[in-house]
């Protein structure tokens, strides 16, 4: 599947002109709204093959270019969500047609204990999403940024490694080898995403679903326990965690799936949490945020909001952006470019109009 011809020169100027609004951000004075694909198949058949893969989302970065758009699109080796419950022993699935998956492997306190810290060398998959990284480097000669792997955060990675039910249940009981698990996870993400790091010419931060212009740094960590978990349950197993990370790359940007508000206090005591991620439309997801409670939790907080939204939700859509929070909206994929740009521009003129008319009434 070859691609068509890619404009280096139009990625490079589109970068620049993202990266010149995005300085306005933290004065308040821009809201990034975002609308960009990485490319037919990339979740799916394309992940096997890093040649297709490639190919895809730079036709995909192509496709985002034609209409207007506030990402600054980059390339992402994806092999799946599991390539770290794999170098744990996991074993990975490729499925026809579709993404891979694992299997899990623990569901009792004999079979934790068993869990050793894998050596990053031997570790299959993560040896594969290393070499697609070097292959992207190359073939772009380091001229594309490139976004670390769909990193899921250590208790989300342990979820696919233990029965999910045993592991909520028996945590407690067992929490010294539990501790002992997440933090050898811990360990090889920051290990592995330091080394790919290093493969990249222009790593992109956070990278994975986020908003990464060039300014922007830290990883995007997928934490969808945070809808399955109480309060103290994430304190315990997921927050010391989170933060390790965030300390040994910059900070982190979380997502999680699903209606997860009643973690919002918990994550915004988390050092080094920069952004967080979650759906506000039932096309992103079958269980979204209330976006009142979003503003109610962050309105006035330094931790960006990046709401996943329909364009049509416009109520949902006002209410967030009728607030003080950092916010960055991202739009469900319309593949008619002309559309894209009229919902651009619709939103824009909205935000503007409400900041004009804010402005004005001024006492």
């Amino acid at each position: 599947m070859k691609p068509e011809k890619f404009d280096h020169d139009a990625y490079q100027k589109a970068c620049g002109e993202i990266d010149e609004r995005a300085g306005q951000f933290a004065a308040g004075n821009f809201l990034p709204v975002m609308q960009w694909s990485l490319g037919t198949g990339t979740y799916s058949y394309n992940s096997r093959n890093k040649e297709d893969m490639l190919y895809a989302q730079l036709d995909g970065i192509t496709e985002t270019l034609r209409a207007e758009n506030d990402q600054l699109p980059h390339l992402e080796p994806w092999h799946g969500v599991g390539v770290f419950a794999e170098a744990f022993g996991c074993p990975f699935i490729w499925v026809e047609d579709n993404a891979p998956w694992t299997t899990t492997i623990v569901d009792s306190i004999d079979q934790l204990k068993r869990l050793k810290k894998p050596e990053l060398s031997k570790a299959g998959m993560l040896n594969v999403v290393l070499e697609t990284t070097e292959f992207f480097n190359e073939r772009t000669k380091g001229q594309i940024a490139i976004a670390a792997t769909d990193t899921q955060s250590p208790l989300s990675t342990l979820s696919l490694i233990c029965d999910v039910t045993w592991m909520l249940t028996e945590a407690w009981d067992y929490a010294e080898e539990f501790h002992r698990v997440l933090s050898d996870i811990t360990d090889l993400i920051i290990e592995f995403t330091l080394k790919q790091r290093s493969l990249c010419s222009k790593p992109a931060a956070p990278g994975h679903t986020m908003w990464s212009p060039s300014m922007a740094r830290g990883i995007s960590l997928s934490e969808d326990l945070l809808a399955l978990t109480d309060p103290e349950f994430y304190r315990e197993f997921g927050a010391p965690y989170s933060e390790r990370i965030a300390a040994a790359l910059g900070g982190v940007g979380i997502h999680s799936c699903g209606k997860w508000h009643h973690n919002f206090e918990t994550v915004k005591r988390l050092n080094g949490i920069n952004m967080i991620d979650l759906a506000v439309s039932y096309n992103w997801d079958f269980d979204p945020v209330d976006p009142v409670t979003i503003k109610e939790a962050f309105d006035g907080s330094p931790i960006v909001v990046q709401a996943r939204c329909k364009p049509e939700d416009t109520e949902t859509i006002d209410i967030l952006i009728n607030s003080d929070i950092k916010l960055i909206l991202s739009l469900w994929w319309n593949e008619d470019r002309s559309i894209r740009t009229r919902q651009y521009r619709e939103i824009k003129k909205r935000w503007n109009d409400l900041k004009n008319h804010s402005q004005n009434n001024l006492p």
